[in-house]
């Protein structure tokens, strides 16, 4: 009986807050795990307009960013891009879950694309790109004709119109901001369809709800952008790693006036041809490769834009990949026999990096040179750094 009356008590407290006041009742909330805090919204009508006043999430916000611990551990995570590269995993997991290390907001199925219209097992969802807190995924790799945008968070979803022409492979960019997004695509190669130097961009914004074609310039002749190159953005300028003739590819959506792709040159002393990636670190535009040979030494490099404007890049870390060792991998892994490349920068320690290490997925610090295992049995190359925002992105409504 006592055991009875004490849930019930609790049950009592949990649900009657009408002696509790607003502010209060928002300074309680506000210290909940972000997951936890849209959960919330489902107890009452009055937590629901609580949490949904435009108040609380400035209120929130604040509290992160004047906090130097809090401002300094945002949730992140590593997404599976293509879920179907990994083939070892079971089905089940295949459909629920796309974060690759798990945490509380990232828990699934909490944080999964279950909720979309077509996440089948034998047709996962692939995660083209992220901005801002959300996700632009398609059903397909190649000819893609359906494009959704999604916050995993909170669940929310909308499918775009579809674009004019269908390509076998496109280089595609997204961008979020101010309540307003915009999608950029083009061919990932040069098939000499049009006159030298021009290319046929598509273009895709919220506010104007429909794709729009232009023709525009083009510095670089045959080029060539691997389909799986992930975008990257940088300051709000879109960059493709570019192969043919190893540069960088960049495009300014909101440059209204003068619509064109440009480009950016790597690093001088850059060695990789294919084994190589660009990302961003506590908002540090870099490029990260790995020496591309199983025979000699390896190296790790990153480099760092120290001045974007004058394309100047600074040699952050050159490390010789087998001058550290952990005793976990020392057991599993011979120590020059196998293939490594790079995987993704960690978004918040300059330090860090992800490498595929044979069938392994491994942390790498190149300042301590400790190499730990975050995952075994990892066949897929494709990994997006994913940083919640402070606040969770709401998609606007389609009008289209």
């Amino acid at each position: 009986m006592e055991e009875s009356w004490k849930t019930a008590s609790e049950k009592q407290i949990l649900i009657e807050d009408s002696n509790v006041s607003d502010w209060l009742l928002t300074e309680i909330l506000q210290r909940l795990p972000l997951k936890r805090i849209f959960m919330s919204k489902c107890v009452s009508k009055r937590w629901h307009s609580l949490i949904s006043d435009p108040f609380f999430a400035r209120l929130y916000i604040t509290r992160i960013n004047n906090s130097s611990s809090l401002s300094t551990s945002r949730p992140w995570n590593l997404l599976f891009r293509y879920l179907y590269e990994v083939r070892i995993v079971p089905s089940s997991m295949i459909g629920t879950r796309i974060a690759l290390k798990q945490s509380h907001d990232f828990s699934s199925p909490g944080f999964s694309l279950n909720f979309m219209p077509s996440s089948r097992h034998d047709c996962p969802m692939k995660i083209l790109a992220s901005s801002n807190g959300l996700l632009l995924c398609s059903e397909s790799f190649y000819w893609q004709k359906i494009y959704y945008i999604c916050n995993p968070l909170i669940q929310q979803w909308i499918g775009l119109p579809k674009p004019p022409r269908v390509i076998k492979s496109v280089a595609i960019g997204f961008i979020s901001k101010d309540d307003c997004y915009k999608l950029v695509r083009f061919p990932t190669a040069d098939d000499g369809s049009y006159p030298f130097y021009a290319v046929q961009l598509e273009t895709f914004s919220s506010k104007a709800g429909e794709w729009h074609c232009s023709m525009v310039n083009c510095p670089l002749f045959d080029y060539y952008i691997k389909t799986d190159s992930l975008v990257v953005n940088y300051n709000g300028i879109l960059h493709w790693l570019e192969f043919r003739h190893r540069k960088i590819i960049t495009f300014d959506p909101e440059n209204e006036t003068d619509v064109r792709l440009d480009f950016m040159n790597l690093p001088d002393n850059k060695q990789s041809d294919h084994l190589c990636l660009l990302g961003v670190t506590r908002g540090r535009f870099r490029y990260f490769e790995v020496t591309d040979t199983c025979l000699g030494a390896r190296y790790v490099c990153v480099w760092e834009v120290s001045d974007y404007d004058a394309r100047q890049w600074c040699l952050e870390y050159r490390v010789k990949f087998s001058d550290s060792w952990s005793g976990e991998v020392d057991l599993f892994i011979p120590k020059d026999k196998f293939y490594v490349f790079p995987l993704a920068l960690h978004p918040l320690n300059s330090d860090v990096v992800y490498l595929g290490y044979g069938s392994f997925l491994v942390s790498y610090n190149l300042t301590t040179r400790k190499m730990e295992v975050v995952h075994r049995n990892f066949y897929s190359h494709q990994l997006l750094p994913f940083v919640l925002s402070p606040w969770p992105t709401t998609i606007p409504p389609p009008f289209w």
